[in-house]
């Protein structure tokens, strides 16, 4: 999966690559975000949500803290994942003392596929 930059309010979006994911739903996923701030000792936190668009949280990892090393840390991001049958856009915001510093679009989606099977007729 790829993030983009786009356009709006705050940082705009930048390009990330990542696997294209299928899900299941009601599962709890962890996503690991490689996530460099500097200076180092800032008090930083992350959210990776999804949703129909940027303002919409459908799922939400909720704000992760961490501090800043200067260096690239694997910050992890739970995330249940919504009902099943729709595709969902997913985002990442980093926050440094409170303030969005970056902000993430994938440009792949997540999968959360959904199926039924009608009655079986024997012939």
């Amino acid at each position: 999966m790829e993030f983009k930059k786009t356009m709006g309010k705050g940082p705009e979006r930048i390009s990330v690559d990542m696997p294209d994911p299928i899900m299941l739903p009601g599962t709890t996923q962890t996503a690991v975000a490689p996530i460099t701030v500097s200076p180092s000792g800032l008090s930083c936190s992350a959210e990776l949500f999804l949703g129909p668009n940027d303002a919409t949280k459908v799922a939400t990892s909720g704000k992760k803290s961490f501090t800043s090393t200067g260096a690239p840390q694997s910050v992890r991001l739970p995330v249940t994942m919504p009902t099943a049958g729709a595709a969902y856009h997913v985002y990442l915001d980093v926050f440094a003392n409170g303030y969005r510093i970056l902000a993430y679009q994938a440009t792949e989606d997540v999968i959360i596929p959904s199926g039924k099977v009608d009655e079986i007729v024997w012939e």
